[in-house]
């Protein structure tokens, strides 16, 4: 048993299946409708198992994560040149912009970092990346904090179901295998259980678009544990729905209570 056993055993509260949102996006790009001010994001968000923040976003709204049954902060280590949309950038250059060290600091009981492999002919670019992933995984073993690896697909609208999906599956493995404790990734559809069949971690799925509907936010995350994942890191279809502490309890519902999307969509009145 070590510190890190301790803190993912905490992080699943002896839940099956968790559901955790995200509001590290203005780290990556400054501006995001919903977190515009974010001690009321942080407060819309209190009822998930876990919040992916930037560090100093932590360190200002420190006393909201303090409170007994607060969300699990997970502080973002990396900052990659194609999650900055202003520009439109699209290579994934990658650097750690929050050492883990400085994420506990902070009050991190895990963190995040995505690697960046399979873009264009840039293989240079992709040493490095798994040069920055490797040394965070030094980082966290040392110090016994959970990493999450994010597979994010940058170019996922331009490429076929089936290419998104093998990539995902590709390098979802790599980060288990390189170190990450548990994985954030794109869910596939009806093949998703490969990814999970592949990977010896504990699988997340993203939100990614934003959704049209509760409906198809509560669907998503339904497909999702069935296919076999242990929840879903869901950011804008929780942060920017019209009550976003309704939409996590229907979000619990479904993925640990067993409630159909319809059916719970139906009993929290949402649409």
């Amino acid at each position: 048993m070590s510190g890190k056993n301790i803190r993912i055993k905490k992080l699943f509260r002896n839940k099956k299946n968790l559901v955790i949102s995200a509001l590290d996006h203005v780290v990556e790009y400054g501006v995001q409708p919903g977190i515009e001010d974010a001690r009321k994001a942080i407060e819309n968000c209190m009822t998930t198992d876990a919040l992916l923040l930037p560090r100093f976003m932590l360190k200002r709204n420190w006393d909201l994560l303090a409170k007994p049954n607060a969300p699990v902060p997970v502080v973002r280590i990396n900052w990659s040149s194609s999650f900055y949309y202003p520009l439109n950038y699209r290579e994934g250059f990658t650097t750690v912009c929050t050492n883990v060290e400085e994420a506990v600091e902070a009050g991190a009981e895990a963190v995040i970092c995505s690697l960046f492999l399979e873009e264009k002919d840039n293989r240079q670019m992709e040493v490095n990346n798994v040069a920055v992933f490797s040394e965070v995984v030094r980082q966290k073993e040392k110090l016994g904090i959970p990493l999450i690896g994010e597979c994010y697909v940058v170019e996922h609208q331009e490429k076929t179901k089936q290419q998104v999906h093998d990539k995902v599956k590709r390098i979802s493995r790599i980060m288990a295998e390189l170190g990450a404790d548990l994985v954030k990734t794109f869910y596939t559809g009806n093949k998703f259980h490969e990814v999970i069949e592949n990977t010896p971690v504990p699988v997340f799925t993203i939100g990614a678009d934003k959704l049209n509907t509760d409906l198809a936010v509560l669907k998503k995350a339904y497909d999702s544990v069935q296919q076999g994942a242990s929840g879903i890191i869901f950011g804008r279809n929780i942060f920017m729905a019209k009550d976003p502490k309704v939409i996590t309890k229907a979000l619990g519902d479904v993925i640990n209570k067993g409630l159909k999307p319809k059916e719970a969509a139906k009993k929290y009145n949402l649409k």
